[in-house]
């Protein structure tokens, strides 16, 4: 079960403009399949080197997570989540601080924006927030296009922060929760509560990820940084090698078990 209200195709991928923060088409084209998938589907990337103009009209490199927006008059551009140095937790309860850095939605009222559920990105370190009834709304939206499967209990377990289980429409175990990740914050997962809360550190990426042009290499934090196949260290061409020997042996595999 997949919900997402927007898609983008690679021909409306903004080339030009995210040339403008060092991202070439080249390197965009080379994205791991995973992140294309998530980019043209609204989401946001992980952490992509980028770089910024100052004030003083020097160029600045950083990292910002990227994302598609569709504006009113239907044209595409991007929009950025940096990276912030620090998040104040401060403002919170020590019980919703752990429940935070633990990876949890939590409820707490926002100065002039109300109850909201709040969600911790540790790639930007910072506290994302989205209206309690902004959610409500699309719960309601959603549970309209599946009535037989999601029950008003269901909703309303979700609503309290809960990931609860159901079976989709093809009769198998799926289970949904906030996310406020996700374009409308309720991501679904194909299994049990515990995969759903798992499907995040699925999410993290090998080390080497190459690509028609290069390599994006992921760090510990999955920060993402690119090198050109014209510039591969000793080391890289070693992994490239190496990956190549696997996905032959993989083919290999798969053409003797047909």
């Amino acid at each position: 079960m997949t919900m997402n209200f927007e898609h983008f195709t690679e021909q409306e991928i903004p080339y030009d403009r995210l040339e403008n923060y060092g991202l070439t088409q080249q390197m965009i084209d080379d994205l791991p399949e995973v992140v294309m998938n998530k980019f043209l589907s609204g989401r946001r990337t992980p952490m992509l080197p980028v770089v910024i103009e100052n004030q003083d009209g020097q160029k600045v490199g950083t990292h910002a997570r990227i994302a598609l927006v569709r504006l009113d008059d239907g044209s595409v551009d991007i929009s950025f989540s940096a990276q912030w140095t620090a998040a104040d937790l401060s403002i919170f309860s020590d019980s919703q601080q752990r429940a935070l850095l633990a990876g949890k939605v939590i409820m707490t009222d926002v100065d002039g924006g109300g109850t909201c559920y709040g969600q911790y990105d540790d790639t930007i370190q910072q506290v994302m927030t989205v209206p309690v009834g902004i959610v409500r709304q699309n719960l309601t939206v959603i549970q309209g296009l599946y009535p037989s499967i999601i029950s008003d209990a269901m909703l309303e377990n979700v609503a309290k922060g809960k990931v609860v289980e159901l079976n989709n429409s093809e009769g198998e175990l799926a289970s949904m929760g906030i996310d406020l990740e996700e374009t409308i914050a309720i991501r679904f997962a194909d299994g049990d509560a515990r995969l759903w809360e798992q499907e995040v550190k699925a999410n993290r990426l090998p080390k080497y990820n190459f690509g028609l042009y290069g390599c994006w290499m992921a760090d510990d934090d999955n920060h993402l940084s690119y090198t050109p196949e014209e510039e591969y260290t000793a080391e890289l061409q070693a992994e490239m090698r190496r990956a190549g020997q696997q996905n032959l042996a993989g083919e290999n595999m798969r053409q003797m078990s047909r």
